[in-house]
């Protein structure tokens, strides 16, 4: 069974006719099964900028609708190539110029997006064809982004297998609350199972943390998977068409389902620092998304990779 999560912005029903409502907080959620396939539908409720940030942060394809081209979508066009999302559909009505919606997406990962009108039956046509790549040799990660207490179960966690393949029974750290916690049950689509691979929307019964330690953002994994700190030097590459230049202060941060404020300091040409007031947990393969929550246009400052130490 395949595995593929998908985010859906600026369209608000389309989730709903595209699958089962699950989830709902500031990101609504809704699940579709078919023989094959097992797909997550994200959606930011209310187009939250850091509900969309962390979506954006876990999705393998990107479903945009571009029936207005408002600032609104302009921006999500942006953040969606700050994570490299390479692979999509922008929804567009009929007749429109498709050459000047190609224009638009130019030089970002959004130009091998397909073009195509509102039709569910060609959307999902489109979403049974992807084979996502998977990193099913690692060890197991898991990004939590629900947590709660279930009467007769205990602490539960909704998330993402990230990478591997996650086992009933295994010991890992959560992290940023580094404490050693077990995987007493795994359910997927409300089935009890004994293991789920990389790609997999799981609910886990977790032994040795309470929901509280298990918020949105926190990592599963082994020791020494993750790095878990409170100041991250960066390289960074800025928005273009963020027209302020960087200066030091208080921002906020996107990795992986975290959002925090951050100081940022040492801002240099293509590097920059920031300082958080609890640690933030994140791997190699993040991406940082910097943002000015204030602003009354654009709140995309640039985005950036953790400088590994040598």
């Amino acid at each position: 069974m395949k595995n593929l999560a998908v985010g859906i912005f600026h369209d608000e029903e389309l989730g709903r006719e595209l699958g089962k409502k699950g989830t709902e907080s500031d990101i609504a959620m809704f699940n579709r099964k078919t023989e094959e396939y097992i797909f997550t539908f994200l959606s930011p409720v209310a187009d939250k900028l850091a509900a969309k940030s962390q979506i954006m942060s876990n999705i393998d394809v990107a479903l945009l609708s571009g029936q207005k081209m408002t600032p609104e979508v302009g921006e999500t066009i942006l953040m969606l190539d700050s994570f490299d999302i390479s692979q999509g559909i922008v929804i567009v009505p009929p007749y429109t110029d498709l050459n000047q919606i190609k224009a638009i997406l130019k030089g970002t990962s959004l130009a091998s997006f397909l073009i195509k009108e509102r039709v569910c039956s060609n959307i999902l046509g489109f979403l049974n064809e992807i084979t996502p790549q998977r990193k099913l040799t690692n060890l197991p990660m898991v990004t939590i982004d629900h947590s709660f207490s279930v009467k007769g179960v205990g602490e539960v966690i909704l998330g993402f297998v990230k990478k591997g393949i996650l086992q009933k029974h295994d010991s890992l750290i959560l992290l940023p609350a580094n404490k050693e916690v077990v995987v007493r049950s795994i359910q997927i689509q409300d089935k009890e199972v004994e293991a789920a691979e990389a790609g997999s929307r799981v609910g886990l019964a977790i032994k040795g943390a309470t929901a509280e330690e298990m918020k949105r953002g926190a990592l599963l994994c082994p020791a020494n998977c993750a790095t878990l700190t409170s100041t991250i030097s960066l390289s960074f590459i800025h928005n273009q068409f963020y027209t302020e230049r960087i200066k030091e202060g208080l921002f906020h941060v996107t990795v992986g389902m975290q959002t925090v404020p951050v100081n940022v300091t040492n801002v240099h040409n293509g590097s920059l620092t920031l300082v958080s007031e609890k640690p933030l947990v994140y791997t190699p393969d993040d991406t940082f998304l910097l943002m000015n929550l204030n602003a009354k246009k654009l709140h995309v400052i640039g985005h950036g990779k953790a400088i590994l130490a040598s």
